[in-house]
């Protein structure tokens, strides 16, 4: 991934405001969070190592378009799993 692509930087700041300023009592939606906060401050932590978009299983480029859907991807597995349960969510924007 080359550190020139803010928008995917700021996609992930922008996501962890907006769930970090969420309010739920439901204990359900508060560990979903809470669960996605932990992946939006990893895909931080490889950004700032110079390693977000890198597949963790073999090292590869992960597709940017894939990053634009989903940017707490972890591998090119997690992709393959997700869209073949359907859950492929609506592009943020």
């Amino acid at each position: 991934m080359c550190r020139n692509d803010d928008q995917l930087f700021y996609l992930l700041h922008d996501l962890k405001a907006e769930l970090s300023a969420y309010e739920t009592k439901d204990e359900l939606i508060k560990d979903m969070i809470n669960e996605e906060l932990k992946d939006i401050h990893t895909a931080l932590s490889k950004w700032n190592k110079g390693n977000y978009g890198k597949c963790e299983h073999s090292g590869d480029p992960i597709p940017k378009e894939w990053l634009e859907t989903i940017p707490t991807l972890k591998s090119s597995d997690e992709w393959n799993q997700l869209w073949s349960y359907g859950k492929i969510s609506i592009p943020y924007s």
